[in-house]
This record gives C-alpha cells, structure tokens and sequence, in this order.
C-alpha cells in the first residue's frame, strides 16, 4: 500500500513539474526583449546551426537566436531551481528523476515552441500560395509585371506570404536579380510549393514563356495537391479512430447492451 501510494505521489510529481516547466517556457518565451537577460557571448556554430534549424531562417536573425538561447536558459535554470527545492524537500529517487526530466523540459520546451511557429508558418504559406496564384495570373493577364503584382498582393494582404513578396521586392529593389531573390525565399520558406513557383518563374525567364500560363499551370497544380493533401489527412482518421473506438467507445457500448443481460443471467442461475 505505502509502495503504490509513493508511485502515485511520483506520477503527480511528474506531471505536475512537466506541467510547471510548460508554462515556465511559455512565459519566458514570451517575454519582451528588454525584459530578458542580455549577454555577449557569441553563439558556437554547432550551437548557431541548432538554433537556426529550430527557429528558420525568417526568424533566425542574431536578436532571435540569442532570445531563443536565453529563453532556453532562463527556463532550464528555472527548472534547476525548482528541482533543488523538489529534492531538498523529499530527498528520493522519484523526486531526483523527475527533476532532471523537469531541467531537460525547461531547455527543450523554447525549441519546440520555435519549431512549432516555423512549422506553422511554412504551411501557412504553402496553403496561401494555392489562393495568391490566381492573383498573380490577373495581374499578369492585366499587363503588369510579376514585381508590380506581387507588391500590390504584399500591400493588399498581412500574411506570411505577404511577407515573403514585400522581402523579394525589397532585394530586387536593392539591385540582386529576380533568380537570386526567389532562391532566398525558397531557401526561406523549404516547401514543395514556394520551390515550385519559384523554379517555375526562373525557368520562364530563361525560356521566354508567357508567364500568366506558366502562373495559372502553378495555380492549378497547387490546388490540386492542396486537394490531395486533404484526402489524404480524411484517409488517415479512419485509422487514428481506431483506438478511441475499441478502447473507449466498444466497452461502453458492451456494458450498456450486454450489462443487463448478464445481470439477468446471474439472477436466473440456481443459487
């Protein structure tokens, strides 16, 4: 009886401290700038890399590494913090192992928020672009050029497509090549769509094509992925359904149709 009520203290513990060490990073990513503890010591390039492949490259300026980083600090000595208290207060194993998973939560937690935001932004864009498309082939089909059309789509909107539009015309605007800009946003943004669009638009500057043609052959070919990415997210609950329905939803369903037969069945017995 003591072992299982030390082993339920020990999940509570657990839990609670993964729980405390959430919200921990949460509020010390969340901080403004200022509020945060500044330092001048430079960033390891294995250290840089990490950083940069957690964050992205749009946020992966020197200001959003080191916010990165010292978030990851503050959270992490936090957690030191709190599992000293832990353990000077019960001394145990269980309050040892859940300090240090409590240390590793507080340093992983600000990557994984990063990398959930650059997630999210990349998908963004990848389900915008299919809708921009159509914009830029009537603005093509108009008469205007594909920097004049995009500057009207970057004005017009507040996206992170938006975004990436207003930061090609700003290169193109301080005097790199179309090609080379569109590279930076390809290398921006790694997504089967924007490399697309963007080796679609190179290869009709090379090649002379009609660029409205070549925008609408996007468009379509955008769509139609966007379609067969959602059928292929509604295929793949069919199996995700599988384990609420037996586990949750059948033993119910069992003990409200076969529950009163069996209590009959026990009543009817002899003795």
């Amino acid at each position: 009886m003591a072992a299982s009520l030390e082993y339920t203290q020990g999940g509570c513990l657990v839990v609670s401290s993964l729980m405390f060490a959430t919200a921990a990073a949460l509020i010390v990513h969340r901080l403004p700038s200022g509020w945060k503890v500044t330092t001048k010591k430079r960033l390891s390039g294995h250290r840089r890399l990490k950083l940069l492949e957690a964050v992205g490259l749009v946020r992966g300026t020197e200001d959003g590494l080191r916010s990165v980083a010292r978030s990851q600090s503050l959270g992490a000595l936090s957690m030191v913090l709190l599992t000293a208290v832990l353990v000077l207060a019960s001394p145990t194993i269980t309050n040892v192992l859940a300090g240090a998973l409590l240390v590793a939560s507080g340093w992983q937690l600000p990557l994984m928020i990063s990398r959930s935001k650059e997630k999210k932004r990349r998908i963004s864009v990848e389900l915008e672009l299919s809708d921009a498309l159509g914009e830029l082939v009537m603005g093509v089909e108009a008469g205007l050029t594909l920097e004049a059309v995009m500057g009207q789509y970057a004005k017009r909107h507040r996206s992170p497509l938006a975004n990436e539009f207003a930061f090609v015309l700003d290169q193109v605007a301080l005097g790199k090549p179309r090609a080379t800009a569109l590279n930076e946003i390809r290398e921006r943004t790694p997504s089967a769509g924007v490399a697309m669009f963007v080796s679609a638009v190179q290869q009709n500057q090379r090649l002379g094509t009609p660029l409205a043609g070549v925008l609408r052959q996007q468009g379509d070919t955008a769509r139609r992925r966007r379609r067969q990415a959602v059928e292929e997210h509604a295929a793949r609950l069919s199996l995700k359904m599988i384990f609420p329905t037996v586990f949750c939803i059948l033993p119910t369903l069992l003990v409200v149709i076969v529950g009163p037969a069996v209590v009959r069945l026990i009543e009817a017995l002899p003795g």
